[in-house]
């Protein structure tokens, strides 16, 4: 019976620790260092911008079926599935993926979309798209964001 307590109370403890040590969020990104007047007020909130590097899932090709497609010379599609993890008080001023746009939220909490001059903030676990030819920036608060895109192009 000893034994047994003192297990318990032992995973209990180590239960405990880890919850503390891992239910805190990340301290915030220190501001940057001496950025210009003239730039104002919007470019103190974001770091410098790290270059984004995507883990690609999927590329591939798909083929269509669609009759009026085949004649039109377009039975095939580009597919390409990335995920890209934004880092926090970050701007990106054009997202580097083409094409038309499934995006997922896959984490990160304070994050803002600007779509063609439209300003949106979205959820975790939430799916909008970008038409093709549209621009996409992406504004990071204080928390890390992970994306995952699906680009649709016409295969040439």
């Amino acid at each position: 019976m000893k034994r047994y307590f003192v297990m318990c109370l032992s995973l209990l403890l180590v239960g405990t620790v880890a919850l503390v040590c891992f239910a805190q969020r990340p301290s915030p990104s220190p501001s940057p260092s001496a950025s210009p007047a003239n730039e104002g007020e919007a470019r103190e909130k974001f770091d410098e911008t790290l270059p984004l590097q995507p883990i690609e899932r999927f590329d591939g090709r798909a083929a269509l079926k669609n009759p009026k497609l085949l004649s039109a010379g377009q039975g095939q599609i580009q597919m390409t599935l990335r995920n890209w993890s934004i880092p926090n008080r970050q701007r990106i001023d054009k997202f580097p993926e083409q094409g038309f746009l499934i995006v997922q939220v896959r984490s990160g909490e304070d994050m803002y979309t600007v779509i063609d001059g439209q300003r949106q903030k979205r959820a975790i676990d939430e799916f909008f798209t970008v038409s093709s030819g549209s621009t996409l920036s992406i504004e990071t608060g204080n928390d890390t964001v992970v994306l995952q895109t699906l680009a649709i192009k016409s295969a040439k």
